[in-house]
C-alpha cells in the first residue's frame, strides 16, 4: 500500500511525524483505522519445488484454484479478504472461532479439490491465526502485531495442513473449541510466540 494514495491517513501520519510521535497523534490513527479482529494467513506449500519442476504458469493454476476456494469460504463465514501476496492469503474475521472454522472448511475443500485433479500436484496450505488490535486501511491493507504473528506462524513455522494459533487467538475461542494437539514457544529473534497446534 502506498500511504500517500490515502490522503486522510497521510495527513494523520504527517501530523504524528511533526509532533515527534506524541501519543495523541498516534491515537488519532487508531481511532480512524483501529479494530480488533482475528487474522488468518495461509501459505501454499512446496512453491519452489513445484515451480522448478513444472514452471510458474502451472503453479499459477494451483494458486487460482486455491483463491477460488478461499474466496467462497471467506464469504460463507463472513470474513473479509484483504489481499493475496504470491501464494499467501490474508483474511480478517470477527473472532478466532470464525477464522478457525473457515480454515477447516478451506482445508476440507482443498482436499476434495485435490481428489478431482489427481494428475496435478496437491494444493497444500499452512496457516497461522492471531487475534488482537490492528490497523485496517479500507480492507486493502492491515498492520499490527496480530498480522506479524499470523505471518510468522503461517508462512515461517507451520508445515503443510498445520493450523497454528497465537495465545490470544486460542483464548478468544469458545471453551469447547480450545482443544489443541500441542503447545510450544517459537522464537523469532526477540519475538517469542506461544503457539497452539490445532487439528
Amino acid at each position: 500500500m502506498r500511504v500517500n494514495d490515502h490522503s486522510p491517513l497521510a495527513e494523520l501520519l504527517q501530523q504524528h511525524h511533526l509532533s515527534h510521535g506524541c501519543p495523541e497523534s498516534a491515537q488519532a490513527v487508531w481511532q480512524a483505522y483501529g479494530t480488533t479482529a482475528a487474522v488468518l494467513i495461509t501459505d501454499m506449500s512446496r512453491f519452489s519445488a513445484i515451480t522448478k519442476e513444472k514452471g510458474i504458469v502451472y503453479y499459477l493454476t494451483l494458486i487460482q484454484r486455491m483463491q477460488d476456494i478461499v474466496e467462497a469460504v471467506t464469504t460463507q463465514f463472513n470474513g473479509t479478504l484483504i489481499k493475496y501476496v504470491a501464494d499467501d492469503a490474508f483474511v480478517l474475521f470477527a473472532d478466532s472461532a470464525s477464522a478457525l472454522n473457515a480454515l477447516r472448511e478451506i482445508r476440507q475443500r482443498l482436499k476434495q479439490d485435490n481428489q478431482q485433479f489427481p494428475q496435478h500436484h496437491d494444493i497444500e496450505i499452512a496457516a497461522g491465526i492471531a487475534f488482537g488490535e490492528l490497523l485496517n486501511f479500507h480492507d486493502r491493507e492491515i498492520f499490527g502485531d496480530p498480522v506479524n504473528e499470523a505471518s510468522k506462524l503461517g508462512e515461517d513455522t507451520a508445515a503443510a495442513w498445520e493450523i497454528l494459533l497465537t495465545e490470544a487467538a486460542y483464548h478468544n475461542l469458545p471453551a469447547d473449541m480450545r482443544v489443541h494437539e500441542k503447545m510450544c514457544d517459537h522464537a523469532f529473534g526477540k519475538l517469542t510466540i506461544r503457539t497452539y497446534y490445532m487439528s
